[in-house]
């Protein structure tokens, strides 16, 4: 099982070693570590995705010059503030290692004794919190001028690939409430509601605008694994050339990883709900149709998002007894062992907050608030009614 292990790095003081499942959830305060931990991960996974499906030697190229940090620097938005002597990054993925220490200085890759039989390609995507810049923003692509390539400019850049296929021939149904579709209309995002009333994603709502572009590449996304890959004709040549049998699991997605910063931005608590039915419906579909592990990892403030979580993770369990229930649809089931959960605390370190005994994730450090409400009320209410 792959992993990650940070220690020393920007606000996460240890992350201890943490094991990758199909369904992660973390949650803490502001600033408390969560998003740079999907950075790292995500960067790491990206950089062996290159490894494994590139036919030159990519492993020299990151681990000469700096390159490694100063990319995941740039692509990250991370400055040198994030890096100390006490710097150490451990990623143990599934073909390739990852090691890092200090401030600066080359990162050092090792492929794995398997790594020519079981290489593949996967497709990933890092879905950030400005996602509603895609509709907030007309003519986003042409106004957001990155001088390099980061994670924002990425995201667009993969956003007018992702909305291709959804077409008025074939709309998409978003995962929130009122009925709403996504349609490209000649490349204009329009949002259709259940009586064909049309309108343009620039003049909807900030939950729309945020749940349009989230709904829609995790879709697209999880739709890849197990369709050809996005490879020229000369990439293909040289795979082919290399072949021993296993050309094919480069050639086609066998995965799909997604990286979503909080899910719930700007939505009702059922659209909240809605969000994580369909990421997992779309994240079950991935591991179905792949030979790879795909995974979705989302970072979150809200108790709703780990609720529905503790739903599905219940609602697993009951199949995994033996037992029959109607209160979740099966597709939106995965193996209870898939989901997994870490709370930041206010020290930077990651704590397991799985509780295999019950089992659900404590939601204990997310909604501390319901906890001062009932006690302030109930005082408060003592004074009235004394």
């Amino acid at each position: 099982m792959a992993s990650l292990h940070i220690k020393g790095f920007g606000p996460i003081v240890d992350s201890t070693k943490i094991e990758l499942t199909p369904l992660m959830v973390l949650i803490g305060r502001q600033s408390a570590g969560k998003s740079t931990f999907m950075k790292v991960l995500c960067f790491c996974r990206w950089i062996e995705k290159k490894i494994m499906v590139s036919t030159d030697d990519m492993v020299n190229q990151y681990t000469h010059y700096n390159r490694f940090v100063k990319e995941l620097k740039q692509f990250h938005r991370l400055n040198d503030e994030y890096f100390t002597d006490d710097t150490h990054l451990m990623y143990d993925g599934d073909n390739i290692t990852i090691e890092y220490h200090g401030v600066n200085g080359n990162a050092k890759i090792l492929r794995k004794k398997s790594f020519a039989e079981k290489r593949f390609n996967t497709k990933l995507c890092y879905i950030p919190a400005e996602r509603n810049l895609i509709s907030a923003i007309q003519n986003v692509d042409k106004t957001y001028k990155a001088t390099e390539r980061d994670v924002l400019f990425n995201f667009i850049y993969e956003w007018d690939e992702a909305k291709i296929p959804y077409t008025s021939e074939h709309p998409f149904k978003l995962a929130a409430t009122g009925g709403f579709s996504y349609v490209n209309k000649s490349g204009a995002d329009v949002l259709v509601r259940e009586d064909g009333t049309e309108t343009p994603a620039f003049y909807a709502s900030s939950g729309m605008q945020s749940v349009m572009p989230m709904d829609v590449m995790a879709n697209y996304i999880t739709e890849r694994v197990g369709n050809n890959a996005s490879l020229s004709m000369h990439e293909r040549n040289e795979i082919n050339k290399t072949d021993n049998g296993h050309s094919y699991r480069r050639l086609e997605y066998q995965s799909a990883q997604l990286f979503i910063e909080e899910p719930e931005q700007n939505l009702y608590p059922e659209s909240q709900k809605l969000v994580v039915l369909s990421l997992v419906r779309s994240l079950k579909k991935a591991l179905e149709n792949g030979s790879e592990q795909s995974m979705a990892m989302v970072t979150t403030h809200s108790p709703y998002v780990m609720s529905v979580t503790n739903v599905l993770l219940a609602a697993a369990i009951v199949g995994e007894k033996g037992l029959r229930q109607t209160v979740v649809d099966k597709d939106c089931i995965i193996p209870s062992k898939a989901i997994s959960g870490y709370y930041i605390d206010e020290k930077g370190v990651f704590q397991n907050i799985m509780d295999r005994k019950i089992p659900m994730l404590s939601g204990n450090d997310l909604d501390g608030v319901s906890d001062w409400v009932d006690e302030s009320i109930s005082k408060l209410n003592q004074i009235l009614f004394a």
